[in-house]
């Protein structure tokens, strides 16, 4: 009988040396890193989070600038702002042109924001310039970018885009073809390809730095922009990411659960990504890969800091995610406008009911999106 153990003990015994063992690998960022949270995700009982008191306090943060890097999941994250702002009657700022870009945040590209007021919020496409950014938006701003590893986001850039100098290129592989003469025959004094480097573009690297790659001030830009950010959200770890960027905003959860939009579907079998594209692209996208090897680490510092309570609201995040999408994938589908859904509370959120119409906003285009805002925001105005 001295070796009996009573099976609750063993249960909770087990699910310790699950979650310790978990957390270790998952902090070490190991290959099985995925595999690893979906395990811990398990072991954790649904029920326990709705009994743990409601714990935020103190203010949201309202005033946000995103740097919206496209084919970075910059829509879905950008959909977040949108729903949150417009639930909020925050001010956006909105770009004057077509397809929700701006080439600078300024008047020449930018309606003005309402009579009196300052913009809350900028997420749409336009590149960093923090002396722009400072007078269009207020001094507390907390400043958000996104990054995505390099080769994928040029993948996922080129199957999207379909850039007709690329198709052109004469052979069975258009891509390798394009980045061997491009590495060959590149400009060395002006960009030729807006496409070149894009994230450290819209981070607000300028052509010279991108041109000359002078280590230096490459540097000491990234140690700027890093004293700038609130934080990088990282593509690779999209989920950790968000969570994080919940906690630094302060807001409920609710307001940062996502559909995932601007996904991938047409393959051309003409375009292909094999290592020797691989290895090209590592030559002429240098800079992008030193933006994005700067702020995974960063990101994994900021994650190796975090409380315990951090992996428990990931795998709540997780959860709760895929339920929201699920109930509202079901909904549109089913063309069920009196669908509702609603959500218990939890340390990280108050008790919140979705229906059909929130719904249409987690999916709807941000172009369709931004002029629903326009209407909204500048009703009356020419």
């Amino acid at each position: 009988m001295h070796y009996k153990i009573g099976r609750r003990s063993l249960l909770l015994g087990f699910c310790a040396l699950v979650t310790t063992y978990s957390l270790r690998r998952y902090i070490n960022f190991t290959v099985d890193e995925e595999e690893t949270i979906r395990e811990h995700i398990l072991y954790r009982k649904e029920g326990s989070w709705s009994q743990t008191k409601y714990n935020l306090t103190g203010n949201p943060v309202n005033h946000i600038a995103f740097i919206k890097v496209p084919k970075a999941a910059s829509t879905t994250v950008q959909n977040i702002f949108l729903r949150y702002g417009d639930e909020q009657n925050l001010n956006f700022a909105l770009p004057r042109g077509r397809g929700g870009a701006g080439g600078e945040l300024t008047s020449q590209f930018f309606f003005p924001p309402p009579k009196n007021r300052r913009y809350d919020i900028s997420c749409t496409h336009v590149k960093y310039n923090r002396t722009h950014f400072s007078r269009a938006l207020p001094t507390d701003t907390t400043y958000i970018g996104i990054v995505r590893e390099p080769f994928s986001h040029f993948r996922s850039l080129i199957k999207f885009t379909r850039p007709k100098f690329v198709l052109d290129m004469p052979g069975e592989n258009p891509v390798l073809e394009y980045l061997s003469r491009f590495e060959k025959y590149r400009n060395k004094t002006k960009i030729t390809y807006k496409g070149w480097n894009l994230m450290a573009r819209y981070f607000g690297f300028t052509d010279d730095l991108i041109l000359t790659m002078d280590q230096i001030l490459i540097q000491k830009y990234l140690l700027k922009l890093d004293e700038e950010m609130g934080i990088v959200l990282v593509f690779e770890y999209l989920e950790e990411s968000i969570v994080l960027m919940r906690r630094i905003l302060n807001w409920d959860l609710k307001y940062v659960l996502h559909g995932k939009l601007r996904v991938n579907k047409v393959e051309d079998n003409r375009l292909k990504f094999g290592t020797n594209v691989e290895k090209l692209h590592k030559s002429c996208y240098q800079l992008d890969y030193q933006l994005y090897e700067f702020f995974v680490q960063k990101l994994k510092e900021k994650l190796k800091d975090q409380p315990p309570d951090f992996y428990d609201e990931l795998a709540y995040f997780r959860r709760t995610r895929m339920k929201y999408e699920d109930f509202c994938l079901s909904s549109i589908s089913n063309d069920d406008n009196n669908a509702s859904i609603t959500f218990e509370g939890s340390a990280w959120n108050r008790p919140f009911v979705i229906t059909w119409e929130h719904c249409k906003k987690l999916y709807i285009h941000d172009v369709t999106f931004l002029a629903m805002l326009k209407e909204k925001q500048h009703a009356g105005s020419p």
